[in-house]
């Protein structure tokens, strides 16, 4: 696919976000896709292949959350296989802490699916509003 083209997938995922549709994402990322969280918070690390990064990142990460979660492409940048978003996300969190956060993902495609993320963010309002990874892993697997 070309730059373009991989540019207006990513677009289409954001369109989708603002409602809080994650299903555009699913289908748009590859089944081996990586997604590495960048820094050095707690939350920080790297997940591989799509059932691990829905087991591991996105129900715990979810599993926090009082209500939908969105979010919107501020500017997109494409180039060769690779798309540089800037977002604004925006949810309550169940402790009543507002986890909006804004990220810059470096998205890079294979195949003309999303074959790896690389999301920077304000790692420090992760951990303020999170709270820990291990403790939304137990949570969201019901052993807090």
């Amino acid at each position: 696919m070309s730059a373009q083209e991989n540019k207006e997938t990513i677009r289409r995922v954001y369109a989708a976000l603002e409602t809080g549709d994650r299903s555009v994402f699913g289908d748009s990322v590859h089944p081996n896709y990586v997604w590495r969280l960048a820094g050095s918070s707690d939350w920080s690390r790297r997940f591989e292949g799509q059932e691990a990064i829905r087991r591991d990142l996105l129900a715990p990460l979810f599993s926090l959350f009082a209500d939908t979660y969105t979010a919107s492409a501020v500017t997109l940048v494409a180039e060769d296989d690779r798309v540089v978003a800037e977002v604004r996300g925006k949810v309550l969190t169940k402790t009543g802490q507002r986890y909006d956060n804004d990220y810059c993902f470096v998205f890079r495609f294979r195949e003309g699916k999303i074959a790896e993320i690389v999301e920077y963010c304000d790692t420090d309002l992760c951990v303020r509003a999170l709270g820990s990874y291990d403790d939304a892993v137990s949570a969201s697997r019901g052993s807090a």
